[in-house]
């Protein structure tokens, strides 16, 4: 029955409009110039696939050198393509030889063997195969991928092309158990049919995914340039805020938060101007990201402050990295045109057990206890201890000495 209901040509023909669609949209994408590596290899993929279902439609119209030969070899090229577009979208080496293997096994067959390409069943083996094993080098990509970059779609592109491979991998005991023959009407064969529908559905619904993953990409870009400091690339104070938060409502009853201020800032940037000043911030940034672990992040507050909260330290191991960095930072040397500048940082650090677990209240005791170690001759890290309470430093911030916070400026 199915047989008679689908038109395999049709379904050819509807599946070029439909990744015809896909290839001028990308196309599009990559006259803007904004298009990445990725899109550019689905776009040729797309026109490829197109003219690949131009040809098999074809049939009973072109020669079969055209249809048949040029036709699948296209279909292959296009699946090789799609392959390579998803290994550049994760930043992974293209090889050209893997691209060539499929379409140049499949001119091989067809162009050196007879009985290849008399016999339709020996063609629809080397399809499947070539398509099976595509689809599960994509799935296996996008998978990958996934553990870096959890795009939403990526899970679902995955499973679908695993899917695929194994439907279409069923062409082959099918082939074996009922063959097709090149007749007059070589498409009236119910398996046949069933998937041709499901090549159509799988082409209209990966095309449509690839443009979704790219607008996936774009927008988590879009968010992680909200959240980050354009000059370091960690996160901003807005950014930082709120994963401590985060974490903080996870770890209730446990963690440690510290300031960070640069020793004489304005000096360095009145001294050697302020491309190295944005050097010495480059580099900062750069040591203490090396030594973060798990449950820590790290943020930008604004000048020459940042801010980082470690949810697994108690108060003495808090201590003893803050020191570390500290330590860490002032055996930094940084070349500018020839001038070694060096860098000392001043820490405080304040816990969820002796300070609350709001985050404001954190942030309030580890400025104060920031304040008492640039007091103190700078270059070092102090702790907010329990005398050092909410109380005194709302009592402290109404001294006519402390009118306003503390900025970065007057550090």
């Amino acid at each position: 029955m199915l047989e008679v209901l689908v038109s395999v040509p049709t379904l050819l023909l509807c599946t070029f409009l439909s990744t015809l669609v896909v290839a001028v949209f990308l196309s599009q994408h990559w006259a803007s110039g904004r298009a990445p590596a990725a899109a550019v290899y689905w776009c040729v993929a797309m026109w490829i696939g197109s003219a690949a279902s131009v040809f098999l439609a074809l049939r009973a119209v072109i020669a079969p050198e055209l249809s048949i030969g040029l036709g699948n070899a296209l279909a292959a090229l296009a699946y090789a393509m799609t392959w390579g577009g998803f290994r550049s979208f994760d930043g992974r080496r293209v090889s050209r030889l893997a691209v060539a293997a499929a379409p140049v096994a499949w001119c091989l067959a067809y162009g050196l063997s007879d009985t290849f390409t008399a016999d339709m069943n020996l063609r629809v083996i080397l399809m499947s195969v070539i398509v099976v094993v595509y689809s599960l080098a994509i799935a296996a990509e996008v998978m990958q991928g996934r553990k870096s970059e959890p795009l939403p779609s990526r899970l679902f592109i995955a499973v679908l092309l695993a899917l695929h491979a194994v439907f279409y991998g069923l062409r082959i005991p099918f082939t074996l158990l009922a063959p097709v023959s090149d007749g007059a009407q070589p498409y009236i064969s119910p398996w046949f049919a069933a998937f041709a529908v499901e090549i159509f559905i799988h082409t209209v619904v990966l095309s449509v995914s690839v443009l979704i993953l790219l607008k996936e990409r774009s927008e988590a870009i879009y968010r992680q340039a909200a959240r980050s400091d354009a000059l370091t690339g960690i996160l901003n104070r807005g950014a930082f805020m709120e994963e401590a938060a985060s974490m903080l409502g996870r770890h209730p009853q446990g963690g440690v938060l510290m300031l960070l201020d640069l020793d004489h800032f304005k000096a360095i940037n009145d001294t050697y101007g302020h491309q190295a000043g944005d050097k010495v911030l480059q580099r900062f940034t750069s040591a203490v990201s090396a030594k973060l672990r798990g449950e820590m992040v790290f943020g930008r507050f604004g000048g020459e402050e940042f801010a980082l909260f470690a949810a697994a330290l108690d108060l003495d191991e808090a201590a003893a990295f803050a020191d570390a960095l500290r330590q860490d930072i002032e055996g930094l040397e940084i070349g500018h045109y020839g001038t070694m500048i060096s860098a000392t940082v001043s820490i405080g650090v304040a816990s969820v057990v002796l300070s609350g677990g709001d985050i404001d209240s954190l942030v309030a005791s580890a400025d104060f206890a920031l304040y008492r170690a640039k007091a103190e001759g700078r270059n070092r890290s102090c702790v907010a201890g329990p005398a050092e309470s909410l109380m005194q430093i709302a009592g402290r911030m109404r001294l006519p000495d402390f009118d306003a916070p503390v900025t970065s400026a007057a550090r």
